[in-house]
């Protein structure tokens, strides 16, 4: 998986965590189910992108010291 396409996941995650937080400020249904999909799907994604960045030949230098 890009890079870009891991950012754009963890950006539209995001995106679904707030729209999740003003269903619940303004008492409108289905707020838990869009704060329960935007946290899984960011948790995912910065997973996927810490492994990705981790097995980088970039990171080999910062991790040797």
């Amino acid at each position: 998986m890009k890079t870009r396409n891991i950012l754009a996941l963890l950006l539209l995650g995001t995106a679904i965590l707030t729209n999740g937080g003003l269903f619940k400020l303004l008492h409108w249904p289905g707020a838990n189910v869009q704060f329960l999909i935007g946290a899984m799907l960011q948790t995912v994604m910065l997973l996927v992108l810490a492994l990705k960045l981790a097995k980088g030949p970039s990171m080999n230098p910062l991790l040797e010291r």
